[in-house]
């Protein structure tokens, strides 16, 4: 039966992340893609940070490890991301299991938690959130047992996720504290273990910025600095409504939802989950008014929180179910109600992803035909889309990266000599252009592709292939 259940999970999960995809959905944001780049990079050069920025390691890892299998792409990493979604949805029904529901309320509360909008695209993007969040929530599962097995398994969950998200810090410190609270109280010392465990990788993140970049909090003041040179500023009062506004208007379906969960439910085996969600959301809210909170699409930070009220939907409807109820209908009507009504929701109101297809198109291209390197003009951050799908991040840099924090370099486009003079410091790479541009590079290049975004120049004489 159990298998049963996580075939059923696991082929749903599967089936609307390949339906999102098929539908055009490719990335929440420009982070995506550099994510894959910097997971291309980690490929060719391991290391044990592979960003070198604010950015956690535990993501480029396991998607380095993707990538070595699968082969360096852009496709093998969706790959990665799909089955991590998939992963992440398994994670959350043995988490609704870990907190007394039946088979019916674990299925039910696993499929709205994978089904719902924000889950959906987090499960099949190549980013860390997905599975983080369920990572964080099978450790909050853990605290409603008194079981030594089941608490250092949610120790193991929530150490990863302190290694992928900022968020799963606050997660673990109520962890620990709980653990530390057991032990304590029951002289039982494998809890003191699971609760240091807990907070071993916020340690030795901390160790790395005190020792590596010279300042304890270099991640929170290099989010900060970003922010602050995107002039990204609201007012105090804005700042002050804007966790609570975005937790509950962007999945507005899943509080409706959660008016049918019994209150006895909270008042047990959900306390303890609920108390440190609590923790989760006073520690967004203070970095949101510090500066430090995310700079775009709230709902990635989110999401553990709707995780664990997609489990509680379940649950209660699963509880209906199980003990005979004449109005079983009514009840299995809850989840499919709070996920359809979800996506009308987002049918009116959907999010402002980014399109970089015609830069995943060109970059594709560059690599097919062989390019020995790139040199990437964009008006924006699309060009990592391009490097991402190029496959080889080593040989492909772009004319300004416009990161805000830094000066801009000179314009390389004023003229054909200072175009070809920044094109002599890379001699063999091929240009990849957006389209104002193209056709200054043509004076001095070979187009081999045109696209309404992009055009892909050569050197002459072109390179034989």
């Amino acid at each position: 039966m159990k298998l049963a259940s996580a075939l059923c999970v696991g082929a749903s999960k599967l089936l609307v992340s390949l339906a999102v995809l098929a539908a055009g959905f490719r990335a929440v944001s420009d982070d995506d893609y550099a994510r894959v780049v910097i997971a291309e990079r980690f490929v060719e050069l391991p290391r044990l940070d592979p960003s070198g920025t604010s950015w956690l390691p535990l993501p480029f890892w396991v998607y380095g490890a993707g990538l070595r299998l699968l082969g360096v792409g852009l496709g093998a990493a969706r790959v990665t991301a799909v089955f991590l979604g998939v992963g992440a949805v398994l994670l959350l029904l043995a988490a609704a299991r870990t907190l007394g529901a039946g088979k019916m309320g674990a299925v039910t509360g696993a499929l709205v938690a994978g089904l719902f909008p924000w889950s959906a695209w987090l499960g099949a993007a190549t980013v860390p959130e997905a599975p983080a969040a369920a990572l964080m929530v099978y450790a909050l599962s853990t605290l409603a047992t008194a079981t030594l097995r089941e608490r250092a398994l949610g120790a193991v969950a929530v150490a990863a996720a302190c290694f992928c998200r900022y968020e799963a810090w606050p997660v673990a410190l109520g962890f620990a504290a709980f653990s530390a609270y057991d032990g304590a109280r029951g002289r039982r010392a494998p809890l003191f273990a699971a609760a240091a465990l807990a907070l071993a990788p916020i340690v030795l993140w901390l160790l790395h910025g005190t020792f590596v970049h010279g300042d304890t909090l270099f991640f929170w003041k290099r989010v900060a600095g970003y922010r602050h040179a995107l002039g990204q500023s609201p007012p105090l009062l804005e700042r002050l409504v804007a966790v609570p506004r975005s937790l509950f208007a962007e999945e507005p379906e899943l509080w409706l939802g959660l008016a049918f969960v019994s209150p006895a439910l909270w008042r047990t085996r959900y306390f303890r989950p609920a108390l440190v969600s609590a923790l989760l959301l006073a520690f967004l809210a203070a970095g949101e008014l510090s500066g430090g909170g995310p700079t775009h699409h709230f709902g990635r930070a989110a999401l553990p929180i709707w995780y664990l009220v997609a489990l509680a939907i379940g649950h209660a409807a699963g509880e209906r179910w199980d003990h005979g109820s004449v109005r079983r209908v009514r009840w299995l009507a809850l989840p499919v109600g709070v996920v359809a009504s979800g996506w009308l929701f987002r049918a009116l109101v959907p999010p402002d992803f980014p399109d970089r297809e015609a830069a995943v198109r060109v970059g594709t291209e560059a690599r097919a035909r062989g390019a020995p390197g790139l040199l990437i003009d964009t008006p924006d951050y699309s060009y990592f889309a391009v490097t991402a799908a190029f496959g080889r991040p080593d040989v492909a840099e772009p004319f300004d990266d416009h990161d805000p924090r830094r000066p801009r370099p000179p314009d390389a486009f004023t003229s054909a000599e200072s175009l070809s003079a920044r094109w002599s410091r890379r001699p063999g790479a091929w240009l990849v252009l957006s389209r104002p541009h193209a056709e200054l590079a043509s004076r001095a290049g070979r187009v081999l592709m045109k696209t309404p975004e992009f055009a892909l120049v050569a050197p002459v004489p072109a390179p034989s292939f």
